[in-house]
């Protein structure tokens, strides 16, 4: 999963996807790509040199030593869009009953984005793991400053191109890393030109954001074959005052990472681009078909080039991976729009509801679910394959064989 396939090719093995994603979107990422390794490869590169020689890569090891840790888990992935707030109280539940099992009777994996982790932290959820793709210091302080006590044990996923001087800080009190390199053009041979080292055994695609990069680890290390997304909004609610915007970003309001004094300065929540989120509401109406059992609305929301880019690959490499990897994509961020799609995406097609539709009807990998029937429907199929329930187990197919 970490080469960019060619449009043609990738329809030619997977026809549903034409009509799905468009070619002009499928580029889009490559060139997005490209666009950002030529601006960081020398600061990705130099940062992995440095998180080698420093020898803190020798002390922590790498991600292959979480090798099948997330066999017959699902992992729920956290990031810190504002829709997080509406499945919070089903996190707090799921944390609740789940962690303070011993590992061996888990049903569930914790992974959040940096971003998030002292908010969890603070409502009483400790995540197993924290992802980190950001190369920069802009989330030294969200990683490193004012960490409550029942944060020491969680470990954090890193890039080795991520910043020496936050890994140093996170190391300083207490807490593990584990290192992963990316796929990206350029760095995998100056590791290999380092270390002497083949990069494969802990190369993985990012796709651009945490949720993204959690999905990629889910499958390729945890071995798990089911993954459940929260707060993964890719996009912010449509206000006209930006000041407004930025306090809705994210899910606790803190916008200091993107700002131009204190941040990045990409300031994200300046663009306007409109695109459907969606919302759920349960109905009474029993059906075999669990989307079904819900009454799906769509309105619009705001989105930018950034999260674009990220909801692409992400629908792309669902459907472009469905014949080669057993797994099962959960969509449980509601009033986000991953998996919201168009079949006509121009400014008369938009406007034209019966254009629109969820990528449920694209491909039986993706599934748009409350979190809470998501885990429910997760330990049901657990369950009925353990047991061996004949009509359960043929309608369990988010386990596939694994159990």
């Amino acid at each position: 999963m970490t080469e960019h396939v060619e449009y043609e090719k990738i329809i030619e093995n997977n026809p549903q996807l034409k009509g799905v994603i468009s070619k002009q979107n499928w580029d889009q990422i490559s060139k997005a790509n490209e666009m950002t390794v030529g601006a960081l490869l020398d600061p990705w590169k130099n940062n992995v040199k440095k998180n080698i020689e420093s020898k803190r890569f020798r002390r922590h090891g790498s991600i292959e030593d979480v090798i099948e840790f997330g066999r017959n888990k699902a992992i729920i992935g956290i990031g810190a869009g504002s829709c997080l707030n509406k499945n919070k109280h089903v996190l707090k539940q799921i944390h609740d009953l789940d962690g303070c099992k011993p590992w061996d009777e888990r049903d569930f994996i914790f992974i959040a984005s940096n971003h998030m982790y002292k908010p969890l932290l603070k409502d009483g959820i400790i995540p197993d793991f924290v992802m980190l793709c950001d190369g920069s210091d802009v989330v030294l302080d969200q990683l490193t400053k004012d960490v409550p006590e029942s944060g020491r044990n969680c470990v954090l996923i890193a890039g080795l191109q991520c910043s020496p001087k936050v890994l140093k800080r996170w190391e300083k009190q207490g807490r593990d890393i584990k290192f992963y390199l990316t796929g990206s053009e350029g760095i995998t041979d100056h590791y290999k030109k380092i270390t002497g080292n083949d990069p494969w055994p802990i190369t993985m695609s990012q796709g651009g954001n945490v949720l993204n990069g959690s999905w990629t680890i889910g499958l390729r290390f945890f071995k798990s074959s089911v993954f459940m997304a929260v707060g993964n909004d890719l996009s912010y609610p449509i206000e006209h005052d930006i000041e407004k915007r930025r306090q809705v970003y994210y899910a606790d309001g803190d916008y200091t990472s993107n700002a131009k004094d204190t941040g990045t300065g990409r300031d994200e929540a300046k663009h306007k681009h409109k695109w459907m989120g969606f919302s759920l509401s349960p109905t009474k109406i029993l059906s075999a078909n669990a989307l079904k059992r819900y009454h799906v609305e769509i309105e619009p929301v705001l989105t930018n080039g950034n999260l674009w880019i990220y909801k692409t690959w992400l629908e792309s490499h669902v459907i472009g991976n469905e014949g080669r990897f057993p797994f099962t994509y959960y969509n449980c961020t509601e009033g986000g729009i991953a998996g919201v799609m168009c079949r006509d995406d121009t400014e008369e097609g938009r406007d034209k509801i019966e254009n629109w539709f969820l990528m449920d009807e694209a491909t039986k990998k993706w599934r748009t679910r409350t979190l809470e029937d998501a885990a429910e429907e997760f330990l049901t199929a657990k369950k009925a394959l353990r047991w061996g329930i004949p009509y359960a187990a043929r309608n369990a197919t988010v386990l596939e064989t694994r159990i």
